[in-house]
């Protein structure tokens, strides 16, 4: 299973072949990132274009009605998907990081026009089957998209917490307070502050050196107002959980580990990956892709500290 690992990753990431003249029937763009409607619309593009190899399904809701989508692809005259040894390749868990899911659309765009015409992606789709989720949480995906935010926000999903415990859901978020889309931080003037306007942008400040004299501006938060009145800013937005702490693998308690919930599944993404995961014993590795940068995190209640070599190797 580590070389389909192995090889997948490359095919899909090799400027050489990404490159490659040879035409999709399908003309996606990736000059631009795609919200719900449009990843939804250009999944079904491809199957529509590619009958023979994809298909798709909903396999169940997000907490805001959602379809979530998952595309197979296989090619069934050599086998069934389920007879085939599969991979489950998923993105989006955190609806911030959208560029995962792009990622995703891409892999499945990409194999699925290089089909035919690169030996070793069409034998590796004939004799293998794959499994692609890029929108784990669609909620989170659109609210980044459609609503002012930053860029770690949205991140858990749209159901309503009690973040503050004052008995109110979701009631002091942050405030777009100069209407321009975005929450940016907040500055204030501050004889005492160590940053200073950025003389290359000065929409950005950056902060002095320890042995310079002060800048003369402090951050003082992120843009929003108390809107509950408990003197607090933004302790109480949309959501208040990690879908990504909700698997049973490692899960722990909130007051463990934060954003986990009651108990593992217990938010209607993660159930519906868990009872497709379970119905699929056929799948034998996963790929969840996010958009940090060259690193295997381990989450928060992890009891291991290392990773097995093979596994950094791959």
């Amino acid at each position: 299973m580590r070389l389909l690992t192995t090889l997948l990753l490359f095919f899909i990431t090799s400027t050489s072949f990404a490159q490659a003249p040879y035409p999709s029937k399908v003309d996606l763009r990736f000059d631009h990132w795609y919200d719900y409607a449009e990843m939804s619309k250009a999944l079904h593009d491809l199957v529509d274009a590619y009958p023979e190899l994809l298909s798709i399904e909903s396999i169940g809701q997000s907490v805001g009605g959602r379809e979530l989508w998952l595309v197979t692809l296989n090619n069934p005259k050599t086998g069934s998907d389920r007879e085939k040894t599969a991979m489950f390749i998923d993105a989006n868990i955190h609806g911030n990081e959208i560029q995962a899911a792009e990622t995703v659309l891409y892999s499945i765009w990409y194999l699925c026009k290089s089909y035919g015409v690169i030996e070793r992606i069409t034998e590796l789709i004939d004799e293998r089957s794959f499994y692609f989720m890029p929108m784990e949480n669609p909620d989170g995906r659109e609210v980044w998209f459609h609503q002012p935010a930053n860029p770690h926000y949205l991140r858990g999903g749209i159901r309503p917490v009690d973040n503050d415990h004052d008995g109110l859901l979701d009631e002091d978020g942050p405030d777009d307070l100069d209407g321009d889309g975005h929450i940016t931080s907040m500055w204030i003037r501050d004889e005492l502050g160590r940053y200073e306007i950025n003389e290359d942008d000065p929409r950005f400040f950056k902060r002095v050196a320890s042995d310079d004299p002060p800048g003369g501006w402090s951050r003082l938060g992120e843009e929003g107002i108390d809107n509950d009145d408990d003197g607090r800013i933004n302790e109480d937005g949309i959501g208040g959980y990690d879908p990504n702490r909700n698997w049973p693998a490692d899960w722990q308690p909130e007051w463990i580990q934060f954003g986990a919930t009651d108990y593992p599944f217990s938010l209607p993404e993660t159930k519906a990956i868990g009872d497709f995961l379970l119905n699929h014993p056929n799948v034998a590795a996963c790929q969840s892709y996010h958009n940090s940068g060259g690193m295997i995190l381990q989450g928060p209640s992890a009891s291991y500290m290392k990773y097995p070599s093979s596994d950094m190797r791959v």
